[in-house]
């Protein structure tokens, strides 16, 4: 499974001169969280793509002083307060040839994040960050505009997902468009996407929701919408699969209202809950038995959703909140299946959406086939690719520094055992 898909490589293999050695800067796999399982299928395919190109996870060149708490995808640190110059380090053995980060708060916030890309740059490795979420501007939100402009400075290129929703974002907050690259999250093809391909079950009424769950996915609009789609569609059902985020007082205050509103579909029998993570067969297994999988999310950043990713490789249909998470797919669907775009937070909406698409056949077919086309545009093979592309111009366009690498890892190395000593510690 994903697991085994960062393993760890001895550092002969990165240091090879024929080789593309990569380190991804990620959470462990451990942590059972989206970006983590995203960097690991990434790594197994650009392995697949080019067999000189050596990814290997910084846990494994810096092994982490401690595991966060389970129960939450980012509750607590991963990587400790100061984690920049032990892991700069490690890459002066390991000698990669470009780092990719892939932001999250498991490394903390952007001041040593931008030591950790300065050192990169004294050193002449590539950096490239990927912002997993892109917050709007706001007058009572500044952090965001300091952060994205900090690391499109300080980092090689800055990567997101979506060009509607997550680079108009950036551009607001006035970082430059030739810093930034636009890959799509990956969808997966082939033998992974056939395992969620089966019939959908017998009754043909199950709703999905799937993910972690907390106030901006939404789950509680759906919930608000649900008893009316029963009444008009009586044999529907709710399926709820996902592990409840916990991080703070506003979600666990969160968790007591939701599950207050819970209680009345598990009395009436329409909710189903599967609680905690579950194994990849029964997750795939649930989006295969579902005839259409919810999306209720009432975050207005830009973002990518992993599950929306394997719900369109598994070919059913997805309906979605109008917000930047969802962009191509509005763009792609709203003008002929239009039921599948729903306005933020809109429960008579949700109601309406879901008891048609449940109601009627020939819809659902329209929109589970459009939901393998947009699918096909975002294959891992093709996002691979985007980003072999991406690497290699970084890497000729910086060609005359990467040569000059090693003497400068040399001369720091040196400056460490003479004077650096003389700073502290």
């Amino acid at each position: 499974g994903e697991g085994r898909l960062l393993e760890s490589l001895p550092m002969a293999a990165i240091n090879n001169a024929g080789a593309l050695g990569i380190v991804l800067l990620s959470p462990s796999l451990d942590l059972k969280n989206g970006i983590g399982v995203y960097a690991a299928r990434l790594a197994a395919e650009l392995r697949r793509q080019d067999p000189r190109c050596v990814v290997t996870a910084a846990a494994d060149l810096l092994p982490r002083p401690s595991v966060p708490r389970s129960g939450s995808d980012w509750r607590g640190r991963e990587f400790p307060p100061r984690w920049a110059d032990p892991l700069l380090l490690a890459l002066d053995a390991a000698r990669p040839r470009l780092v990719h980060v892939q932001h999250g708060l498991y490394i903390g916030h952007g001041r040593e994040l931008a030591r950790f890309l300065v050192g990169l740059r004294e050193r002449g490795i590539a950096s490239v960050v990927t912002l997993h979420g892109v917050w709007p501007p706001s007058p009572l939100r500044r952090w965001p505009s300091r952060l994205y402009r900090l690391l499109a400075d300080k980092a090689d290129r800055v990567i997101v997902h979506q060009a509607a929703g997550a680079l108009k974002l950036l551009e607001d907050h006035g970082v430059a468009a030739e810093r930034i690259a636009v890959i799509p999250h990956g969808t997966w093809t082939g033998d992974e996407a056939a395992r969620s391909r089966v019939p959908e079950a017998a009754d043909g009424k199950t709703v999905l929701f799937a993910g972690n769950i907390f106030r901006r996915k939404g789950l509680h609009v759906v919930l608000r919408a649900f008893p009316e789609v029963v009444r008009r569609v009586p044999q529907a059902r709710l399926l709820v699969v996902g592990n409840e985020r916990a991080n703070n007082l506003l979600d666990r205050l969160y968790l007591l209202w939701l599950h207050g509103r819970m209680r009345r579909g598990s009395r009436e029998g329409w909710l189903l809950r599967s609680r905690g993570y579950v194994p990849d067969a029964e997750f795939t297994g649930s989006i295969a038995g579902a005839a259409a999988a919810v999306f209720p999310y009432l975050r207005r950043y830009g973002s990518a959703s992993g599950v929306f990713h394997h719900v369109l490789a598994a070919g059913r249909p997805a309906l979605c909140s109008a917000v930047p998470t969802f962009a191509e797919a509005i763009a792609a669907w709203v003008g002929r299946l239009p039921e599948l775009i729903v306005p933020l937070g809109d429960v008579d909406g949700w109601s309406r959406s879901l008891a048609c698409v449940l109601s009627d056949d020939a819809l659902r077919e329209r929109a589970a086939a459009a939901s393998r086309e947009l699918g096909l545009r975002s294959s891992w093979a093709e996002v691979a690719r985007m980003h072999l592309r991406l690497y290699r111009g970084l890497l000729a366009a910086g060609g005359v520094a990467l040569e000059r690498a090693g003497g400068l890892r040399t001369r720091r190395r040196g400056g460490r055992r003479g004077g650096s000593r003389g700073r502290g510690g």
